[in-house]
């Protein structure tokens, strides 16, 4: 269900979760589960950014019962601050937000298990047809299920920002493009990079 554009939701300070380049994320005050996302930078480039996540955000949420790794979208809010965008908050198995793979690594060291979890966030946009843009480990979380295990959840980046969409209706290069931006991500982690498109 989609968020009323008439009621205006007041967003404060001490709701504030996260600061972006180009947008703020606000815990939603009426509902602990979900965040409001305001432009904060104004520029042709974050409208076409914040146009593009939109439009996939609505094609993406269709699959939301079957992919987890990705957040739901709830649609568009007015605020206080601005016109806002309402996702689903990305929390652990106790109630807290989940931390971002960058802080993540930080304090816990890329192993098997890590791996093991970029491939199957790879498999799992295999699978479903997900195109990525800037997909890199700021834009990730790490969602905890219990105190051994955790699954990636993409919660920026999603979409194509190819001038022409041909990865969004062809397979092979889906593939090859999900494949270079993974191995992007492995590279810095010192994980091995995955395997070539067939």
């Amino acid at each position: 269900m989609n968020y009323s554009e008439k009621e205006t939701l007041r967003l404060t300070d001490d709701l504030l979760i996260g600061v972006g380049s180009e947008r703020k994320c606000y815990l939603h005050p009426e509902d602990k589960e979900k965040c409001v996302k305001i432009v904060h930078k104004f520029g042709p480039r974050t409208k076409a950014r914040c146009k593009r996540e939109i439009k996939y955000s609505f094609k993406y949420s269709r699959l939301a019962q079957k992919l987890s790794s990705i957040p739901r979208y709830y649609g568009g809010q007015r605020t206080n601050l601005g016109q806002g965008q309402v996702f689903e908050l990305i929390l652990n198995y106790d109630g807290t937000i989940s931390d971002k793979l960058s802080e993540h690594t930080k304090t816990s060291k890329a192993n098997q298990l890590l791996y093991t979890k970029i491939t199957d966030l790879y498999s799992s946009f295999i699978e479903f047809g997900i195109v990525v843009s800037d997909f890199h480990a700021e834009n990730i979380v790490v969602r905890k299920k219990n105190a051994l295990d955790f699954e990636l959840v993409l919660i920026d980046g999603y979409g194509n920002s190819d001038f022409l969409k041909i990865a969004d209706h062809i397979s092979f290069f889906r593939k090859k493009k999900l494949l270079r931006k993974f191995n992007r991500l492995l590279s810095p982690l010192h994980l091995p990079p995955l395997g070539t498109v067939s």
